[in-house]
């Protein structure tokens, strides 16, 4: 009956380790001349190898009394070519899973404001061709969201990587600066202003003024407060839709007024002190800023 002990359960980081030594040693033909391969000394070679043929229960070489006289047993011999197929086994495993993590898959989820495409410094369309020329295999998706509701997808985990508004700045949210944009207020054809040549501030404050629900920074915030009364649109079409029914004025950027100014439908209400400037941030939470699929993406972007 055979009482040798066998090899049972996982491989250790301490087996490889003594399989190293012993693979060093075979190739090497010795202790001694293995001394420089493995930068250890003859002594702890030798109990390596002590420790190693006692976890196998083989006598993996003959050992003369001569310091030259090494030769790896038969056992040994079989367990040499066992140890070079399992390296080569595990370089190919390594270089697999190396592969594996080149490969840019999976999904990203990007948030931008409903009126991203009346920029006319838009950059994400050109970022995003470059991205996927480097990242074919991911699927992209994109939301158009009022500005209160992007930095709340960064949040709540609906999106990965957004372009918004930095009114205020959140705790645990990563803001890059990206471009700054003018505003201004203005008012539809069909409002009493429109035809006016010229307009007082006081007549800017008898107006009702179409304002957001979420909270905006302390210039739009005075502004907004001489005010009486206030319809509430958040996105950028539902507040044209109020600029051009003519019961409001409003503030809206420069780049998005641009096509209704062109046509005639709205008027800029040049009162000093209502112009404004707000910074545009690309957004990402802060623990996913090593993400590769955001890395490459904002690479892109301010490239």
């Amino acid at each position: 009956m055979n009482t040798k002990p066998t090899l049972r359960g996982q491989l250790s980081d301490i087996d490889l380790r003594l399989l190293r030594v012993f693979k060093a040693v075979a190739e090497c033909g010795g202790y001694g001349a293995a001394e420089l391969e493995l930068n250890i000394n003859r002594s702890t070679i030798s109990i390596h190898m002590s420790d190693l043929e006692q976890r196998l229960g083989i006598n993996l070489c003959h050992r003369g009394r001569g310091r030259t006289v090494f030769s790896l047993s038969e056992q040994g011999k079989e367990v040499y070519i066992a140890i070079v197929e399992l390296f080569a086994q595990l370089d190919s495993f390594r270089s697999r899973i190396n592969a594996i993590q080149s490969e840019l898959t999976g999904k990203l989820r990007i948030a931008l404001p409903d009126d991203w495409l009346q920029l006319t410094q838009e950059k994400l369309s050109p970022a995003i061709a470059r991205f996927r020329q480097k990242a074919p295999q991911v699927e992209l998706e994109v939301l158009a969201h009022a500005p209160n509701e992007i930095d709340l997808d960064i949040m709540n985990n609906r999106a990965d990587i957004a372009i918004n508004v930095a009114y205020s700045k959140r705790p645990g949210l990563e803001y890059k600066f990206l471009y700054a944009h003018c505003g201004s207020l203005y008012c539809g054809d069909k409002h009493p202003l429109f035809n006016h040549s010229k307009v007082t501030t006081e007549e800017v404050l008898q107006c009702d003024l179409i304002t957001t629900s979420h909270a905006v920074n302390n210039t739009l915030h005075k502004i907004f407060s001489q005010f009486p009364n206030r319809a509430v649109a958040n996105h950028m079409s539902g507040r044209m839709v109020l600029l051009l029914s003519g019961g409001y004025v409003g503030f809206i950027p420069d780049y998005f007024a641009k096509t209704w100014l062109d046509q005639g439908r709205i008027k800029k209400l040049d009162v000093p002190g209502f112009d404004y400037t707000l910074d545009n941030m690309v957004i990402y939470k802060k623990q996913a800023k090593e993400n590769p699929l955001i890395k490459l993406l904002v690479a892109e972007i301010f490239r």
